[in-house]
């Protein structure tokens, strides 16, 4: 097809927030042009897009969310057609985009590993929607000293690894300055550990990692009023994440309960 006295008008307006490594752009085609994406994550990520369009027709829709899989280039998101041939076109775009498949609703029921050596014991200082900083969010402090050894609570791939901050305060201002490891599962969620030791992680992106493997040293840093590990398994949604329930293998192992706050947990297995 011959294009003549046209125009393409291709405006992505991005919002990241973890500065994920995903690029979203368009190719030429005969008829029109493909939008891609190159997702450079060690996970699936899901990108919402939304076209307004001129003289032009769209093989997916105008507004859907995409899920492209890790390490993934040139994946196709839509094609795009001329309507009318010599006559001008154009596009203008919205893209919103997160880690994860958004669309997932629900969690197989897995057994944790409490996420500390065995022979350890802990207490869980703060429970799910705990009354200090859990308010309406499923995640567990743990009570432990600066140094202790944090390990893999199920098998996954590190995604993401930052330790590069120290210092820590006890207001939410300072959540910026947290060091954590987010690990992805095989069933779509995504556990969270935080508050780690500047420095203090010796796993790193696109690690494969069993339960029990050591991740790291539990700190207090950040947003943080004490030494302790924050733990949290979620879905990630576009613009939120969606934290879940979960329970723990305790004592020998054999045990699988919903941790409480105020309680102290052995692990013997």
């Amino acid at each position: 097809m011959k294009f003549t006295t046209s125009f393409f008008l291709f405006l992505f307006s991005f919002v990241s927030f973890s500065q994920i490594k995903v690029v979203v752009y368009n190719e030429k085609t005969d008829t029109g042009y493909n939008v891609l994406v190159d997702n450079s994550e060690y996970c699936p990520v899901s990108i919402l897009l939304n076209l307004e369009l001129t003289n032009l027709s769209s093989s997916n829709g105008n507004d859907k969310i995409f899920v492209v899989p890790a390490n993934t280039k040139k994946f196709i998101l839509t094609s795009l057609q001329i309507v009318k041939s010599n006559t001008s076109f154009g596009m203008k775009s919205k893209t919103r985009f997160n880690y994860g498949d958004s669309t997932l609703s629900n969690s197989e029921d897995y057994p944790y590993s409490l996420p500390f050596r065995t022979g350890k014991s802990f207490k869980v200082f703060q429970g799910y929607n705990g009354n200090f900083s859990h308010q309406n969010e499923d995640s567990l402090d743990f009570t432990m000293p600066i140094g202790t050894e944090v390990v893999a609570a199920r098998d996954g791939v590190v995604i993401k690894v930052v330790e590069k901050n120290n210092g820590n305060c006890p207001e939410r201002k300072c959540a910026e300055f947290n060091n954590y490891i987010i690990v992805y599962h095989n069933d779509g969620t995504f556990a969270k550990y935080v508050h780690l030791k500047m420095n203090g992680i010796i796993v790193k992106e696109g690690d494969s990692v069993k339960e029990n493997d050591l991740l790291g040293y539990s700190g207090n840093v950040g947003w943080s009023s004490g030494p302790h590990l924050h733990f949290m398994v979620y879905f990630q949604r576009i613009e939120k994440v969606e934290t879940i329930k979960t329970k723990f293998k305790t004592n020998d192992g054999k045990s699988l309960e919903m941790l409480t706050e105020k309680t102290e947990y052995f692990k013997n297995y």
